[in-house]
């Protein structure tokens, strides 16, 4: 659908998103390099502790919206609105940095409460670089590690970002620097650029959340302590440190391991949780089951729940269930039965399309 005197069309859009499409096709590294700092800066929002103090309070939206906004910076890279793109990633970074920011000192749920509900307050209005910046540094992990690796530098060098938004010039602006077509096109150099500032902006953002919960850096077995349920105090599991490791610079993951062990907030949590006692088969049993109760009854319901466990089994080759899964249906198959939960819930509300 053609609209004049508009030049930046949607048909044009998806134009360059089928071309996009094909670039990705054709370098599947770049392709799995985006997926792979997707699934890292989502995995960051693991770091940040939950607990009932905070839980709804706000504290967690900086980081969100932080996401969300990197999100929609890929988006327009695809669709070939690169100038945008880079300005959705400037948003991702600073909201990354007020994440740490509001958080610095645990109290969070308390800080963020004028700026999250958009008064009318001094306090409200989104802190400049320079005042967020000198409450990084406030913290001691942060102040120690930017001494040896200057974290402020490397913020100092995304300037460039802030150029795209009031377009600095030719090279900041919808022409890229070059003269174009009257409407968006596929700039293969362009989304390497991207990908750079993405990538950089990842590792900051990461690093930041370590050295403020540098707990996630330690490798505990928290499954035995905890079984599947386990507290939000800042710990992810050593899969995810593994991931993150892959993309930070030579040397990152052992200074702040390094700081770990000197934090003493850190070792008192870790020497607490190792006294805790192990968790038995019959405690990790009822776990299972308390969770597969929420699932049924919030969810899908006993039959189509009993179906999945009955495919999962023939995707694995096995021929039946063992002894103690035998036990939990029969216990899951009782209750959902005495409390009318063998379907849906969206079956059990009408709510079901006939």
């Amino acid at each position: 659908m053609e609209l004049y005197p508009y030049i930046y069309e949607p048909d044009k859009s998806i134009e360059v998103y089928q071309k996009t499409k094909e670039f990705f096709t054709s370098n599947p590294d770049i392709k799995n390099k985006i997926e792979e700092l997707g699934w890292i800066y989502n995995n960051i929002g693991f770091i940040i502790p939950q607990n009932n103090e905070n839980f709804w309070s706000g504290h967690f939206f900086p980081y969100t919206e932080s996401w969300d906004e990197i999100q929609i910076s890929y988006t327009l890279v695809c669709f070939g609105l690169y100038k945008q793109a880079f300005v959705s990633l400037r948003s991702g970074l600073e909201l990354g940095l007020l994440s740490v920011y509001f958080n610095i000192n645990d109290d969070g749920h308390i800080k963020v409460k004028e700026w999250l509900n958009s008064r009318s307050t001094p306090e409200a209005n989104t802190p400049r670089a320079e005042k967020i910046w000198k409450i990084l540094l406030s913290n001691g992990n942060i102040c120690k590690f930017n001494k040896k690796h200057n974290l402020k530098l490397t913020y100092d060098n995304f300037g460039y970002l802030h150029d795209y938004v009031h377009s600095k010039g030719m090279q900041y602006s919808n022409l890229l620097g070059g003269i174009k077509g009257n409407s968006q096109t596929f700039e293969p150099d362009v989304v390497t650029n991207w990908l750079k500032g993405y990538k950089d902006i990842v590792i900051l953002i990461c690093t930041l959340h370590l050295l403020k919960y540098p707990i996630a850096v330690v490798r505990f077995d928290y499954f035995k302590k905890f079984g599947i349920d386990w507290p939000s105090f800042g710990e992810i599991p050593g899969f995810y440190i593994d991931q993150i490791t892959k993309i930070l610079p030579e040397k990152f993951i052992a200074d702040i391991e390094k700081i770990a062990n000197e934090d003493n907030e850190t070792q008192r949590i870790i020497h607490e949780i190792d006294t805790l006692p192990d968790m038995t088969e019959k405690q990790l049993e009822e776990q299972i089951i308390l969770l597969e109760k929420v699932h049924i009854e919030h969810g899908e319901g006993f039959i189509k729940w009993l179906e999945k466990q009955e495919k999962l089994l023939v995707m694995l080759g096995v021929s039946e269930f063992d002894n103690k899964m035998k036990s939990r249906i029969k216990i899951l198959k009782n209750w959902a039965t005495e409390n009318g939960f063998l379907e849906s819930k969206r079956k059990r509300l009408g709510w079901e399309i006939k």
